[in-house]
């Protein structure tokens, strides 16, 4: 029996020590987090604790990098930040796992060392609703509480293959976990459409349901109530007006603040674009042209 433990515990320390080699910390003005090096200085990271582009990140053995946010998966929430020459290996993916597989979660303290947490696949299921209008196909859930530490770490099985990205979110207890193949098909598509630059239209906005008869023949249940505008910017100068609702900016449906902001970045900065509105019930394209959000 010791010896059957003994082989059991190695395992699983292997299994933490390879996938930790992929998990970094990323040092957000609000609190540390952890991150999932899923590509060569591209990093997985939960977006909710970024408030700058600019982001430090800090690798298992204390060396710091400065990245740079390329964009925000709405329906994941995760975001994408690009470290050059961060020197960590990606991680290796895991097939799905089936419930009740024994699992590993790592993460990051607040210091920076490794932190794990033995736990269990309670469900794999899907899809769950993480907006008005995004979702995820499919989930994992792990028989553990989220815990700060593990926030954005690694869901690995025992050969330190990694099968998800953990969440802060729960559901009757368990944590969420984004599969491996679905958050980096996100994030490919994230840097597909991001960039170092975030443009700037000088709105705020509050996502809104449109009644049918006020939909201008649109088929889209929600759009973005414009709620106030920044004097002399880009959409003031265009003609927006508050109460305004924006549904489409740029010839792509826009129904949640996150698409609009994922619109926003690359290389819009600088060029003209049409916002697609709703006024009363009439419906507009209004051009404007992105300037690049003041630091």
């Amino acid at each position: 029996m010791s010896d059957a433990f003994s082989s059991l515990a190695s395992q699983l320390a292997h299994a933490v020590e390879q996938s930790a080699a992929a998990v970094v910390q990323v040092q957000a003005r609000r609190r540390p987090t952890a991150g999932l090096v899923f590509q060569e200085d591209l990093v997985l990271t939960p977006a909710r604790h970024l408030d700058e582009d600019a982001i430090v990140v800090r690798r298992g053995d204390g060396h710091t990098a400065e990245g740079t946010v390329l964009g925000r998966s709405p329906a994941t929430g995760l975001a994408v930040v690009r470290v050059p020459n961060l020197g960590v290996p990606p991680a290796r993916p895991a097939p799905e796992p089936r419930v009740g597989h024994l699992a590993v979660a790592v993460g990051r303290t607040w210091s920076g060392g490794t932190f794990a947490w033995l736990t269990s696949v309670a469900v794999v299921g899907g899809p769950l609703r993480t907006g008005r209008a995004s979702e995820i196909a499919r989930v994992i859930r792990t028989a553990a509480a989220p815990h700060g530490a593990l926030t954005g770490g690694a869901l690995a099985d025992g050969d330190g293959r990694v099968m998800g990205v953990i969440t802060s979110a729960a559901i009757r207890g368990t944590t969420v976990v984004v599969p491996i193949d679905l958050a980096t098909a996100e994030a490919v598509f994230v840097v597909s459409q991001g960039g170092a630059r975030q443009g700037f239209i000088g709105i705020s906005s509050t996502g809104v349901n449109l009644p049918v008869r006020q939909r201008g023949g649109r088929t889209q249940e929600y759009g973005l109530l414009v709620t106030g505008l920044v004097d002399g910017s880009p959409a003031d100068v265009a003609g927006l007006l508050v109460g305004d609702v924006i549904v489409g900016f740029g010839g792509h449906v826009v129904q949640e603040p996150e698409q609009l902001v994922m619109r926003l970045r690359g290389d819009r900065v600088g060029k003209a674009a049409a916002l697609t509105v709703l006024r009363g019930g009439a419906l507009l394209d209004v051009p404007v042209t992105v300037g690049e959000r003041p630091r």
